[in-house]
């Protein structure tokens, strides 16, 4: 994989100063542990960083009026927060940061412009419009709202679990698990259409290959919620290669012929999270969420 082939290089990354190139890491890297079967064992905690559209053409012409952002929050080195005195102060990293940081967000397309297809952005307009605030009517209702998980690239805090045949995610964001079959199983039927689809893998080397299909198009793409939902025709490829105990980067291929005219690729890198801090609290809908309120204005 050519984005964790050149993290690994030595020298200096494209855009790197030489005195960040000698920067050490925050968290010196660790041999790979391996499990029985010599496959890498990245079970445990942790934290996923990247894997959205970070799309730099977004309308601006007929989204500024609605008050969306073209480059999404967070897409930055951040995190910064307020000083004492009210300025901006960068935060402290947290303990398993890699820096420099490995590459997040879209990668391929270079420049960030996503190539929709004609379908694809007026779709993506409409959805834009018409889903807040208040949303014209339940089909533009964020599906956050409705409970429903990210699927299939939520971030934050993840558990990470393998048994013989199968890898585990579960996140701690309303409660999503992926499961990715190792066993050589093949997809099930098109006619089987999942809200997460239906995830298969197999690891060359310390690089685990995942296959996604069967799809219902109930989700939408990344995190971004002025993104509708994608069409029941993506597919999604990833790599997650284990660079070292402390860091795993991935790429992530969106192909969806009725959204974009060639396959779109988001990076992104795993971390563990600090084992002396609290453990991640529980994050999941509830009766009685003010979401509906804001959104409808009721």
């Amino acid at each position: 994989m050519a984005i964790a082939a050149s993290w690994t290089m030595p020298g200096i990354a494209v855009g790197q100063s030489p005195a960040a190139a000698a920067k050490p890491a925050a968290a010196a890297a660790g041999a790979i542990k391996r499990l029985p079967d010599g496959t890498p064992d990245i079970r445990g905690t942790w934290v996923r960083v990247g894997g959205g559209l970070n799309e730099a053409n977004a309308p601006e012409s007929e989204l500024k009026a609605f008050g969306v952002l073209s480059e999404p929050q967070g897409f930055g080195q951040g995190p910064v927060a307020a000083g004492s005195g009210g300025e901006v102060a960068v935060a402290k990293p947290p303990k398993y940061m890699p820096n420099p940081r490995p590459p997040q967000g879209v990668i391929d397309p270079v420049d960030r412009l996503l190539p929709y297809t004609v379908e694809g952005r007026a779709r993506r307009l409409d959805y834009a419009k018409n889903m807040c605030c208040p949303a014209k009517n339940l089909a533009y209702l964020e599906l956050s709202v409705r409970c429903a998980p990210p699927q299939p690239w939520a971030g934050g805090s993840v558990n990470i679990l393998q048994r013989p045949g199968q890898v585990h995610l579960l996140f701690e964001a309303n409660h999503h698990t992926r499961v990715f079959y190792t066993d050589g199983r093949a997809h099930p039927s098109p006619n089987m259409r999942l809200f997460g689809g239906h995830s298969t893998g197999r690891w060359e080397g310390n690089t685990l290959h995942v296959d996604t299909t069967n799809l219902d198009g109930r989700a939408y793409f990344g995190v971004g919620n002025t993104f509708p939902p994608f069409s029941q025709e993506l597919h999604i490829t990833e790599q997650f290669t284990v660079v070292s105990d402390k860091l795993i980067t991935f790429v992530l291929t969106y192909d969806d012929p009725k959204t974009f005219t060639r396959p779109v690729k988001s990076a992104g890198f795993f971390y563990p999270m600090d084992e002396t801090e609290e453990p991640a609290p529980e994050f999941t809908c509830h009766e009685g969420s003010y979401s509906m309120q804001n959104i409808f204005g009721f």
